[in-house]
């Protein structure tokens, strides 16, 4: 009896281990319709990108791994820039430190706050950086958390950009 109940209470609680935890869990869903306050003024509806393949990637000042990510990220923003729109979206802190990061550190591209971390929520994030590539419709197609490399990057955008295509 007791060994039934352990196979019973087995098969039925959920297995931490799965490999569909964090933001991979999102893949093949479209993004979500989030507005963020931009670095500069105004504001960005996410789902106003559409038409345009996008990385998306959520970080924070804070972050040593995000710090170091992000001169490859501008460096693939200024590389891509007519085929990808590449935006950071900070994760829990105010405008004004991701605008004096923002100026301090050369980035280019479009910088966002989520002071509430309703996107975090949302995609499920499992830690910093996490990024997310969106093909031109808004379906998220490929998502990583953890640090990237410039060859990672390029190589998960260029196999975005080749789905554009089919």
């Amino acid at each position: 009896m007791v060994v039934g109940l352990v196979v019973l209470v087995a098969a039925l609680y959920p297995n931490g281990g799965s490999e569909n935890r964090g933001p991979a869990e999102v893949i093949g869903s479209r993004l979500p319709p989030v507005t963020v306050p931009l670095e500069g003024g105004g504001s960005l509806d996410l789902r106003s990108l559409r038409g345009r393949p996008m990385l998306l990637n959520l970080w924070a000042t804070w972050c040593g791994p995000c710090r170091r990510e992000m001169p490859a990220l501008e460096r693939l923003s200024n590389a891509e820039r007519n085929r990808l729109v590449v935006i950071a979206v900070d994760q829990g802190e105010d405008l004004k430190t991701a605008e004096a990061y923002a100026r301090r550190f050369g980035v280019t591209f479009a910088v966002g706050v989520d002071a509430d971390q309703q996107l975090g929520t949302v995609l499920h994030l499992a830690g910093l950086p996490s990024s997310f590539f969106i093909d031109k419709d808004g379906v998220i197609r490929d998502a990583v958390d953890g640090e990237m490399t410039y060859s990672t990057m390029l190589a998960k955008t260029s196999a975005l950009m080749g789905s554009q295509w089919r």
